[in-house]
């Protein structure tokens, strides 16, 4: 809100500034000094024209107005849906990135609380991650996990698994993609991950959506762009999201809509226009 009050003054200040550098050089070479305009006029002539702008540059320049846009391409069917919004009040399936041992212990060193991981353990199987751990080992009793390290002083889950490994998760009728996203340092427990490791998560996602979406829409969140420590911009990683979307559509349907859900803190980093510009 405040940065949308901030673009009004730099519209007002703008319209005031070139509508005294149009008025003045008008009334200079027409000598018409007596027709000059009211200062009330004056101020409300700029503030109509600000207000004119800010419209008209919020929603199809800077697009700052802007809360959502849809990207239709004419290679598939499926409606991409980037909007700014809470993840955990879409419909549909949500893909949540975790760390390579599906963690489930939300105590700030396996889990944080503040990522989307900690918050869907904490809201959904608060007091039961005894569930949540028997759902993935039922969804991964078919995949081949990694190597653990013998030295690892890890507590908690010690099966590893490869990034873009995904499990399928629900509570109730909220029904949540894992897909395994960062590495983890099995002395420090600090998260990592990479561009190569972003992309492979985003396919591995994107297959498994493929096969238990059934139609509903998929829920894709800003994946890398928290402690997952990946270094790479908001809007490089919508790219980034985008571009795995695209591969994976093409080479065989996914499901009917899938919506890149955004934080709205990040609506300042994220231009709609240049997006819909960019990948329409």
């Amino acid at each position: 809100m405040m940065n949308n009050f901030s673009k009004f003054i730099e519209s007002v200040l703008a319209c005031t500034g070139g509508l005294w550098l149009g008025l003045e050089p008008y009334y200079f070479l027409t000598n018409t000094a007596d027709e000059k305009i009211t200062f009330f006029g004056f101020l409300s002539l700029s503030i109509v024209l600000a207000i004119i702008w800010f419209l008209i540059n919020g929603f199809f320049f800077s697009g700052f107005l802007k809360n959502s846009l849809v990207i239709k391409s004419n290679g598939f069917d499926t409606k991409i849906h980037i909007l700014f919004g809470d993840l955990f009040k879409q419909d549909g399936w949500s893909m949540i990135a975790v760390n390579e041992y599906f963690d489930s212990k939300v105590d700030e060193k396996h889990v944080a609380s503040n990522s989307l991981h900690g918050v869907m353990l904490s809201r959904y199987w608060a007091g039961n991650t005894a569930d949540f751990d028997k759902q993935v080992q039922t969804e991964l009793r078919a995949v081949k996990p990694l190597k653990s390290n013998s030295k690892s002083t890890k507590s908690g889950n010690t099966v590893k698994y490869p990034v873009g490994t995904t499990a399928a998760v629900n509570q109730g009728e909220q029904k949540f993609l894992c897909v395994v996203l960062t590495k983890t340092d099995p002395t420090t427990l600090k998260v990592s991950a990479d561009s190569l490791a972003l992309h492979k998560s985003l396919r591995g996602g994107l297959c498994k959506a493929r096969t238990i979406c059934a139609g509903k829409p998929l829920n894709i969140p800003l994946i890398g762009s928290g402690i997952a420590g990946t270094g790479i911009k908001t809007n490089i990683i919508v790219d980034l999201i985008l571009l795995a979307i695209f591969e994976e559509t093409k080479s065989q349907k996914i499901t009917n809509e899938i919506r890149i859900i955004l934080p709205i803190q990040k609506k300042k980093d994220i231009d709609l226009v240049t997006l819909q510009k960019d990948w329409q």
